[in-house]
């Protein structure tokens, strides 16, 4: 059970591999990869400025990862996420998640990916090749969130 917040670039298949080889008494890995886009609203991303407060991201992960955990039966996880400049098609995020049934790990895995992107103390600015624009989190991500934390 590991959270990581790095500048590094990282290979998503060496994590899984290693992540399957650690639960292998799990019936079910999900895994989820979150990517830069090349695009925004027809605007070309030339890279993302992800900045984090690393002691307060931790602390609000490890509270949603909890609350998630009295939800579903969870073997293992392991998050990752980037911060600093990121190009497009580069990983910003992995989420790896063992259970003994499938269900399990896609729901714990989905929720909180939706809770990192409203819940967790990260920005995202993306440039452009004309300026750049602050990412505002989008009314979709929070309309199924459950603020009770």
């Amino acid at each position: 059970m590991q959270i990581i917040f790095q500048k590094n670039k990282f290979i998503e298949s060496d994590y899984i591999n290693k992540f399957s080889l650690d639960n292998k008494n799990s019936g079910a890995i999900f895994s989820f990869i979150g990517k830069v886009r090349p695009k925004n609203q027809n605007n070309n991303i030339l890279s993302i400025d992800i900045e984090l407060y690393e002691k307060m991201a931790q602390v609000q992960i490890k509270k949603i990862i909890n609350k998630l955990m009295k939800k579903y039966l969870i073997d293992d996880y392991l998050v990752i996420h980037r911060y600093g400049k990121v190009k497009p098609s580069e990983n910003i995020v992995l989420i790896v998640v063992a259970s003994q049934h499938r269900k399990e790990s896609f729901r714990f895995g989905e929720e909180l990916m939706d809770w990192l992107k409203v819940r967790a103390t990260f920005w995202k600015k993306e440039n452009f090749a004309n300026g750049s624009e602050w990412v505002n989190q989008k009314q979709t991500d929070r309309e199924f969130i459950d603020f009770s934390l």
